[in-house]
């Protein structure tokens, strides 16, 4: 399993059409077979910085939502009205 932590800072000025891109990726990126989880979280202690929380069963589902048309779409746009952005990509650990 793979876990994606993508940090998006959004100026105020930004937020309602980047909340609006966002919501058409969460919605569509749901759909996708490889994906396990997929949510837009906002931080609670800083202004205007947004989280998408994404677990993928493996590279390759992440690799097709990245090749996806949605993303493919959406990201371009959103990326445009960022400020800044920071993608973490993590392992799932086996533990029992």
């Amino acid at each position: 399993m793979i876990v994606l932590i993508a940090k998006n800072v959004v100026a105020k000025k930004n937020e309602a059409e980047y909340l609006k891109l966002a919501t058409k990726m969460v919605e569509e990126t749901r759909k996708e077979a490889g994906c396990v989880y997929y949510d837009l979280v906002r931080d609670t202690n800083e202004e205007g910085v947004f989280y998408f929380v994404e677990k993928y069963v493996d590279q390759g589902a992440v690799d097709a939502h990245r090749s996806s048309a949605h993303f493919t779409t959406c990201v371009p746009l959103m990326q445009n009205l960022k400020e800044d952005s920071k993608l973490m990509q993590c392992d799932v650990l086996p533990i029992e």
